[in-house]
């Protein structure tokens, strides 16, 4: 880190390197400016200005730079005097280029690394420190996004492993059962693959689905008339397994069950079933699980509530990404790929409609509400 020299040291040339490097500092693609061995801002290009989100007052010394704020990366405060410009002017070398988070006149804060040399006299006298930025805030970003795609798929895959490992135990078991000639418990055994190969189709059904969502593709729906009861009907076939598993109770409101609607039931049942599910998943054993359906003209409400371990506030955003997982409930093992909501919400948009979520917080339960423009006048199928 090589200081900068800015001449010999004589009256006539203190004053004039400021504008000798204000004029360095215009012609800079990054944000640059220089400040006074007192930390006075003496000139800012315009990149940095649009960053501090505004100039800094003349001649006002123990600036530094033009952020309102400097944070480093653990989020405690920088004061100005341990600013990277101050510690040069205070040492005469150039620190190490460092990263910070910088909060801006308007209160957006990005990641930054800061350079700052000191600019020296002939005799080594520190006059000013010449200052450059680089703003990593979108590499940073991506970064994180990269972290966290790999960190879902490895949860992803522990998952995977896990939801097809019980089914095929199962189906492996029964196998084995009928091998034994006259068995009598073949009708019991039948039912269990039959069961087991339905819940690996539909697992299996869904990681299609989930790769058709990354890819940024259309769930495809089959548009026809049906009714409000054969939706539900279909997604309680769904769920109705699990749900009696846990000893759950499922409360139906079905509001109008004969009136038509123009969609694809079996998606839309689908969905409403991976929501069923979801609430099913974070409820305790034996709880109560809310279905409500009403018309409002062309469109259909549907509303999921459960009274389970409910989210936080920041991750709703979140629930409907796909292989997002958050906390799971304390009665029970991770299950799923997190891909349930994704498909939902897919499956919704492909309806032209919306799905969203509304928690009050830990332990408050989740309400999921469908809004779809898809009652018809048409006679069900």
């Amino acid at each position: 880190m090589t200081p900068i020299s800015a001449g010999p040291p004589s009256e006539a040339d203190a004053p004039a390197w400021p504008a000798a490097y204000g004029r360095v500092i215009d012609g800079i693609g990054c944000p640059a400016y220089c400040c006074s061995s007192a930390g006075a801002v003496v000139h800012s290009n315009r990149s940095a200005q649009r960053l501090w989100g505004g100039t800094c007052a003349p001649h006002a010394t123990g600036q530094w730079d033009g952020f309102a704020a400097l944070y480093r990366l653990d989020g405690a405060p920088v004061e100005k005097a341990s600013s990277p410009a101050a510690l040069a002017a205070g040492s005469g070398v150039a620190p190490p280029p460092a990263e910070f988070v910088a909060e801006s006149g308007d209160g957006q804060r990005r990641r930054l690394v800061i350079h700052a040399h000191p600019i020296l006299q002939g005799d080594g006298a520190t006059v000013g420190v010449l200052c450059s930025l680089t703003d990593i805030s979108e590499r940073h970003r991506l970064d994180q996004e990269v972290r966290c795609a790999r960190d879902n798929r490895e949860a992803f895959l522990r998952v995977l492993a896990h939801e097809l490992r019980n089914p095929l135990a199962s189906v492996m078991t029964a196998a084995a059962l009928l091998r034994h000639p006259g068995a009598r418990e073949t009708v019991q055994v039948a039912r269990m693959i039959e069961r087991q190969t339905r819940q690996l189709a539909r697992f299996i059904g869904d990681l299609l689905d989930g790769a058709r969502i990354e890819h940024a593709c259309d769930i495809a729906v089959a548009m026809r008339a049906s009714s409000v009861a054969k939706v539900l009907e279909l997604a309680r076939d769904v769920a109705d397994g699990i749900l009696r598993a846990r000893g759950q109770r499922l409360r139906v409101d079905a509001g109008a069950p004969d009136a038509v609607l123009w969609c694809d039931p079996e998606r839309l049942a689908q969905a409403l079933g991976n929501v069923l599910l979801n609430a099913s998943e974070f409820s305790d054993n034996g709880a109560e699980i809310d279905l409500a359906v009403a018309i409002d003209g062309a469109l259909l409400q549907v509303q999921v509530t459960d009274r389970g371990i409910g989210v936080e506030a920041a991750q709703l955003h979140a629930m409907f990404e796909p292989f997002r997982k958050f906390a799971a409930h304390p009665a029970r093992m991770a299950s799923g790929a997190g891909l349930g909501l994704a498909i939902a919400r897919s499956v919704c948009q492909a309806h032209g409609g919306m799905v969203s979520a509304h928690s009050a917080g830990p332990g408050q339960g989740t309400r999921l509400r469908f809004i779809l423009p898809v009652v018809d006048d048409a006679a069900p199928a």
